[in-house]
């Protein structure tokens, strides 16, 4: 996740529209409720949790009876979905698609609740479905923005599924509302919006990189999560209203160390950390560095009070140089759990050789020497893929093979043509995605039969 210095980024920001992570709430008890459609919703405890990534799968259709769609998924069991509230769209054409329409062995792509019934068949609730499948291009794909980067050629790059893909949407893109007329285009994507993009390259790296020419927004549903400290407790909740992550701004601007004050003659919220003040006016989608008002930047959604708490787009505090990640129905202030956040310096970073070559420095973390997982690897003759929906990255030399996953701190050793998989072990940190690079224990390669070996601050590889 980058991290930004506030005072050129944000005052940058302020003269053109932008969106990256954040959150932020206010306790103004002096405030008037001020007008937000989604003033109701925020208050609400009934709000369902965020889902980031729904279950996807391929479907032949069996039958449609009262909003019931009932598939066979591809190991031949029937599902039934409950597609009351789903989007169901011709996936060629991007335009609304009559369920009552399909034929008894159809192909669909659906997209549903992870939560399945035990009843047989099982049921499931739909998020989408979608139809008139072709084998020249992918369906659509439904995903959720957990970050927003707007880049300086006017794309945007949106950070979805948990953290695994970083989508690349031009700003010349096909950007396209569902069931509505409205005008939207990639500004209207921000954290915590929905939506669905075509594409059909996908780099083999983690994140994964992809770049989309044609997306949808479709009606957003509004949603909860919840925001944790650096240190993994829990401080609050925040919601999702339509399709924009807010948070209360007291309790999070002060927990990352601003100082919050009130400004009752013009209802602005000011946040101050370092030289420029920041202002917060509530009931307007505009926000401040410094005393200038004739400007501003976006984020999609006006800040407003609800029972003494003030709200604010979640994006303004990653456009503050926050380090904010929102993975699933949780929003992390620090970072995700278990991710290096730091940079490697004199104190922590070694050389690596591999094979008689000076590869880039590895990383001291905890005691436990970490290595960019790819650029050993191969290095070291071993083929590096990525799975993307599981988070995993598997890694073979013709004679061995491992996978990882992505935050589990458990490694394995396969034999290839011999005697399978071993038991897993553990080597006191756990994979992470930092600088562009997968991080692994260099103990992994010394499990796959390699020799390692650090002496003074190199490690030896061969």
């Amino acid at each position: 996740m980058m991290k930004r210095t506030m005072g050129g980024v944000l005052a940058a920001a302020m003269m053109m529209t932008s969106a990256i992570p954040a959150v932020g709430a206010v306790d103004v008890s002096h405030l008037n409720n001020t007008g937000s459609s989604s003033l109701s919703q925020a208050a609400s405890d009934t709000l369902p949790s965020l889902s980031v990534a729904p279950v996807a799968a391929l479907a032949t259709v069996v039958s449609y009876e009262n909003g019931d769609l009932t598939v066979k998924i591809a190991d031949g069991d029937e599902l039934v979905l409950h597609t009351e509230n789903a989007i169901v769209m011709d996936t060629q054409t991007a335009a609304a698609a009559d369920l009552s329409a399909l034929k008894a062995g159809e192909s669909v792509y659906v997209y549903h609740d992870e939560a399945v019934t035990m009843s047989l068949p099982a049921q499931t609730t739909a998020y989408a479905v979608l139809t008139n499948l072709t084998d020249k291009h992918a369906p659509a794909s439904l995903l959720t923005a957990e970050a927003v980067q707007k880049n300086d050629d006017g794309s945007v790059t949106v950070t979805c599924e948990g953290g695994s893909l970083n989508l690349t949407i031009a700003k010349d893109a096909s950007v396209q509302p569902f069931m509505a007329r409205n005008i939207v285009t990639v500004d209207d994507i921000h954290v915590g919006t929905r939506f669905l993009a075509w594409f059909d390259v996908v780099a083999e790296s983690y994140p994964a990189q992809a770049a989309a020419d044609r997306v949808v927004i479709p009606g957003q549903e509004d949603s909860r999560f919840l925001v944790f400290k650096q240190d993994g407790s829990e401080l609050t909740e925040g919601r999702v209203a339509d399709g924009v992550a807010m948070v209360p701004v007291r309790k999070v601007a002060e927990t990352l160390g601003y100082k919050v004050s009130w400004d009752g003659k013009t209802n602005t919220v000011i946040l101050k950390k370092g030289e420029t003040p920041i202002n917060i006016q509530l009931g307007k989608d505009r926000y401040h560095a410094g005393n200038d008002r004739t400007g501003g930047v976006s984020l999609g959604a006006a800040s407003y009070e609800v029972d003494g708490t003030s709200w604010v787009p979640a994006e303004l505090f990653g456009l503050l140089g926050e380090q904010i990640e929102m993975r699933g129905d949780a929003l992390y202030l620090g970072g995700v759990p278990n991710a290096f956040t730091g940079e490697a310096d004199e104190t922590n970073a070694f050389n690596i050789v591999c094979k008689d070559k000076t590869l880039d420095k590895g990383r001291m973390e905890n005691g436990v020497a970490m290595v960019p997982l790819r650029e050993v690897g191969e290095a070291l003759g071993y083929t590096v893929t990525w799975d993307i929906e599981k988070r995993q990255a598997k890694m073979n030399n013709g004679k061995v093979m491992t996978h990882i996953n992505i935050g589990e701190d458990s490694y394995i050793r396969s034999v290839m043509n011999g005697d399978g998989t071993e038991a897993p072990v553990s080597f006191g940190a756990a994979p992470y995605f930092a600088d562009g690079k997968t991080w692994v224990p260099a103990k992994l390669f010394e499990l796959l039969g390699e020799q390692v070996e650090m002496k003074g601050n190199v490690l030896y590889l061969d």
